[in-house]
């Protein structure tokens, strides 16, 4: 699969540009921390504090949500992705609200237009990890553009969750083993661990989180015809047996200062 021909297209897609009303990005703009799925922003400003004057590499930006509420809380933020398109989609959002982003497209495993020493966080959101078929790679580089001390942040699928058909209000179907991380990209917790131990970053806290709402459960296009009536207690897993694993994962690790651990 051509990557960036497929993300260049599906930024223009009905559902993309979903992401982009109005609506939608007031509540962002009135809100930055709800660009946030509960419980990953509040793990970064454990170990960080205040993102204001931090500077901050988002590598496969995606919709860019991130990178609006960093910058609307004070960062100095660059983001970055293998999609044109998708940075352009972006940047016509932050120049209209004159947010000052800078956007560069490049391969997140590579990181290759980024010098070393360069951020105080890279964070990385969801639906990274599932097209990254070199994670000690990627983790490699977000060490090398990482200041010493600084940190390295990720939100994405559990891995938990990929060895089940996860389809709601059914029993628990196994569709493959959790050990079968190819050809799909289904990387495992200790692969994530490891990747980051091995970049000389030290581990500092994981969150294991369950679904908040209907987004993990249904597509775009299943959402625009179900009724709330219709997903009540799809969180409760008396009710709903897949709401019982968690659905998303975070996690923040640190790099090495030249003395050794910060």
């Amino acid at each position: 699969m051509d990557v960036k021909r497929y993300w260049n297209a599906v930024s223009d897609s009905e559902w993309y540009q979903s992401l982009r009303t109005e609506e939608k990005l007031g509540r962002l703009r009135q809100n930055p921390q709800s660009a946030f799925y509960p419980g990953v922003l509040e793990l970064m400003q454990k170990y960080i504090g205040e993102f204001k004057g931090k500077k901050i590499l988002l590598p496969s930006s995606g919709d860019n949500y991130a990178a609006f509420a960093f910058a609307l809380m004070g960062a100095k933020v660059t983001s970055s992705d293998l999609s044109e398109r998708q940075l352009e989609n972006a940047r016509s959002v932050s120049d209209s609200w004159k947010l000052e982003i800078e956007y560069v497209c490049d391969n997140t495993i590579s990181l290759s237009r980024f010098g070393d020493g360069t951020f105080d966080l890279v964070y990385t959101s969801n639906g990274t990890l599932s097209w990254i078929h070199d994670l000690g790679e990627m983790y490699r580089n977000i060490g090398r553009v990482l200041k010493k001390g600084g940190y390295s942040a990720m939100y994405d699928v559990h891995p938990f969750t990929r060895p089940f058909t996860m389809e709601a209000w059914k029993a628990p179907e196994i569709r493959k083993s959790y050990g079968d991380v190819f050809p799909d990209l289904h990387w495992r917790v200790q692969d994530i661990l490891n990747a980051h131990a091995q970049a000389g970053m030290r581990f500092l806290e994981m969150a294991e989180i369950p679904s908040a709402d209907t987004s993990f459960w249904f597509t775009f296009e299943e959402r625009k015809s179900i009724t709330e009536a219709e997903t009540e207690h799809i969180n409760d897993w008396k009710y709903n047996p897949m709401a019982a694993i968690p659905v998303w994962i975070t996690m923040i690790a640190q790099k090495q200062d030249s003395t050794g651990f910060r």
